[in-house]
């Protein structure tokens, strides 16, 4: 029940009833589940983890909101981006390593519902993915080059998984989240999130970036929008005929409602 819709009830209940009244409005604005998505290239997860838990994971809900952690990882990298400044390497990352250090994490936050995905490789080859995009030629400039428009699809298509997984655990859990936080699991935090009631609930929130311009790397998502962020990327890629983009970002950004402010200060860790 909307708590705008219980107003009039207080035009027709007697003062006794009042405390029913209030208790709907507690229960409607009560949280009760959440989950945080890291998602994307391993890299250097391991050392970011311990940051990202302690200025993120923990700060960011009251005690009382069940918490829940989906890792999905690419152990390998798909090297350099071939974008002047933006040029990094990274070896590929030993499944044995990640996974200890999963099971870490578990021993060391054991009220945390932590599942994993570990992958050696793309869970879709580049041919298949990329004639899923329907109209090539609106892939424009860093886009142009198949193997650049390939890291921003693949990037999209771990979104999708992602979207897919959280919607699976809403069924297992038999509640829908109330938040899903997405983190690139290569940030390296230095302060601390604020409590979630200070964003706004009715869009999703980029955290600001190293780089103003630099704000797709961190997103608080309220549930309702969850298919604007997991789902229409891939869907635009595969029903666009009209809009042309040049990066993923432009792609990244073009499908959701959003407002940019700090989640916390954070630089990617390269090394």
């Amino acid at each position: 029940m909307m708590v705008d819709a219980c107003v009039p009830i207080l035009k027709v209940v007697s003062k006794d009833h009042l405390f029913f009244y209030y208790y709907i409005i507690y229960i409607y604005n009560i949280m009760k589940n959440s989950i945080f998505v890291l998602s994307g290239n391993c890299r250097t997860f391991i050392s970011c983890i311990d940051s990202i838990y302690t200025n993120v994971i923990s700060k960011m809900f009251q005690q009382d909101v069940n918490i829940y952690i989906y890792l999905y990882l690419k152990l390998s990298d798909p090297g350099p981006k071939g974008q002047s400044g933006w040029n990094f390497e990274y070896k590929d990352v030993d499944y044995n390593i990640v996974l200890d250090k999963i099971n870490t994490i578990k021993t060391n936050y054991p009220k945390l519902n932590i599942e994993y995905k570990l992958l050696t490789d793309n869970e879709i080859s580049d041919n298949e993915l990329i004639a899923q995009v329907k109209d090539r030629s609106l892939y424009k400039k860093f886009y142009g080059e198949d193997n650049k428009l390939l890291r921003g699809l693949h990037c999209h298509y771990n979104f999708e998984k992602c979207g897919f997984y959280i919607l699976e655990k809403e069924k297992t859990i038999q509640s829908k989240f109330d938040y899903i936080i997405y983190i690139r699991p290569d940030l390296f935090f230095i302060n601390s999130c604020n409590n979630i009631k200070t964003y706004n609930k009715s869009i999703i929130t980029l955290g600001t970036g190293p780089n103003t311009y630099n704000n797709d790397h961190i997103a608080i998502v309220p549930r309702n929008h969850l298919n604007s962020f997991f789902f229409d990327r891939m869907n635009l890629y595969r029903n666009n005929t009209k809009k042309s983009f040049n990066v993923a970002e432009e792609v990244y950004w073009h499908t959701i409602k959003y407002e940019v402010k700090n989640i916390g200060k954070y630089y990617i860790k390269r090394s």
